[in-house]
């Protein structure tokens, strides 16, 4: 704007917006002038992925508490197969890992410092590695080990963060936590109770990836109870035995067809369309389509596994 312009608005005048010789004159926003071609961006979206895909939770291949609840049988079955999986970089979750990282240097802080050759001493553990069971199959037996966010020993308490949207938070709200959240909580409680400590609650903190505070987070606390953990490992068992039994009589391609027969999610599941079975884009005909002919024997093995826990008088 000239000094023109300027004294003409002063003058209850309109700016004069011709040139001399009485065109329009066109303007242009700032970020209309100054972008350019996004050029940089795909190198560094390039590594911040690549770091993402090689970071320690992307690359765990053995299954852990926060699997085993699902009420995906065919996810469930194909992870304790060992089937390959193909997904995208996982963005959210790595959201949630940031969140973890950071919650587990605070604690961390809160703790005494110096040596302390009695870590009991101590009234927060985070990141705590524990083995809550084990699963035996045709390899042998291996264990089942998995990390607790947050043990709270003053309260006897495991803290689960969980960072979520506003879909989860509102079912949470409705109809509490799902099944898959449940069963890693006691799977975590076994856990303590094996490696010597003592718990009485389990915490399922959700907190708002899309809120502004915390006022929008949803704290669920419930009076630990092994039932759902023993449960999810003994459906777990049975499904390893199962599958050792058919590769031994039938051979492998038999036993992943028999995998491929089993009921997905009737809700949500995560891990569908990771798997080599899965649709194609939603498109069944471009799905390979299983190799081998599963003997009437062993689908009669399948309503013997339950998707969901049955409900139960009381979880003492």
């Amino acid at each position: 704007m000239s000094s023109a312009d300027v004294l003409a608005v002063l003058g209850g005048e309109e700016p004069n917006s011709e040139t001399d010789g009485g065109s329009k004159v066109e303007t242009a926003t700032a970020y209309e002038l100054l972008r350019i071609d996004a050029t940089l961006w795909p190198q560094i979206r390039e590594l911040i992925e690549g770091n993402i895909r090689n970071a320690p939770r992307e690359r765990q291949k053995a299954i852990g508490p926060s699997e085993l609840g699902t009420d995906c049988l065919h996810c469930l079955a194909a992870k304790l197969a060992g089937w390959p999986r193909k997904r995208g970089t996982a963005w959210l979750p790595f959201i949630g890992t940031c969140v973890h990282e950071h919650f587990e240097r605070m604690f961390a802080g809160l703790n005494p410092q110096g040596f302390d050759p009695d870590v009991r001493h101590r009234p927060y553990e985070t990141e705590m590695r524990v083995t809550v069971g084990e699963l035996h199959g045709l390899a042998g037996g291996y264990p089942v080990k998995g990390s607790i966010d947050l043990y709270d020993r003053a309260s006897a308490s495991t803290v689960d963060w969980k960072v979520v949207g506003a879909t989860t938070l509102k079912g949470v709200k409705a109809h509490g936590p799902s099944q898959t959240y449940m069963v890693q909580a006691s799977l975590y409680g076994i856990g303590l109770m094996n490696a010597g400590e003592k718990v009485e609650r389990n915490c399922i903190f959700f907190l708002p990836r899309n809120g502004i505070s915390l006022n929008d987070a949803l704290p669920v606390e419930l009076r630990f109870s092994d039932k759902p953990g023993l449960w999810a490992m003994a459906r777990a068992q049975m499904l390893v035995t199962f599958m050792d039994l058919i590769e031994q009589q039938d051979g492998p391609d038999v036993r992943d067809a028999w995998i491929h027969l089993l009921p997905v999610s009737a809700t949500h599941c995560f891990d569908c369309g990771s798997w080599p079975d899965d649709a194609a884009n939603g498109i069944p005909e471009l799905a390979p389509q299983p190799s081998a002919e599963v003997p009437e024997r062993w689908k009669r093995l399948i309503p013997l596994l339950e998707p969901t826990m049955r409900e139960v008088a009381d979880m003492r």
